[in-house]
């Protein structure tokens, strides 16, 4: 009995090891590419700061990681970026994300029209209100105690990307404070009725212009990053 837990805490121990070791520590200064285990990711311009990593299983136990990276800008939380890749090969496949492909509701969405979950290729522009939401992630919580007193937005503006390619899959959202672009703050998170909705900020010419400039933004992002699975 003693042998058989001494290996499952090995085990454990190892598994833990192998997670921490697929992503940067938080506190890591990156430009460029940030490193995903065997994954080279690109990174808008400037010096980004890890400021949250977890890992997990998905229910196939697949290895999962995230990384969420920042920018400030005057002390204020300027922009910020959520990745999420499998470390472990899914034979499988990856179920399709339906909060980034085929939307209806958003400011712009392309998706591909294969359905096929070996190889996807989807992005959107959209507005997120920023609460954690029923079960958040640890890696979420600790990116929102993070910044809860950086001038997070009640509402940010950017871009989602979801790609699957054989048993590989890649999510990033890209999240910009509004506020900082000289919007003010919407009064509260919620999605629908929001200023920032794309029934509402579509009527708002500057609110327009900014979005445009996100989508221009967003097409460069798109041919960088579908050429990180291969």
């Amino acid at each position: 009995m003693f042998w058989r837990l001494l290996a499952t805490l090995y085990l454990l121990l190892s598994c833990a090891s192998v997670a921490n070791a697929q992503v940067p520590a938080v506190g890591t200064k990156i430009s460029s590419t940030v490193t995903l285990g065997s994954r080279t990711i690109p990174l808008p311009e400037g010096i980004w700061t890890v400021v949250s990593t977890g890992s997990s299983q998905s229910t196939k136990q697949n290895g999962l990681v995230v990384v969420y990276l920042a920018q400030l800008e005057g002390g204020k939380l300027a922009r910020w970026i959520s990745l999420r890749t499998n470390t472990d090969y899914n034979n499988g496949g990856w179920k399709r994300n339906k909060e980034i492909c085929d939307r209806q509701n958003a400011h712009f969405g392309r998706s591909d029209s294969a359905h096929n979950p070996n190889d996807a290729e989807c992005w959107i522009v959209n507005h997120w209100g920023q609460t954690l939401g029923n079960k958040p992630a640890q890696a979420s919580v600790d990116f929102y105690r993070w910044s809860d007193t950086l001038g997070r937005p009640n509402t940010s503006v950017g871009l989602a990307y979801f790609f699957a390619k054989r048993g590989d899959y890649l999510t990033v959202q890209y999240h910009f404070n509004p506020v900082l672009a000289g919007f003010p703050d919407t009064p509260s998170a919620e999605w629908r009725g929001n200023p920032w909705h794309v029934d509402v900020a579509g009527k708002d010419p500057n609110k327009l212009a900014y979005l445009r400039g996100l989508k221009a933004t967003g097409e460069k992002y798109f041919e960088q990053l579908r050429t990180v699975l291969r």
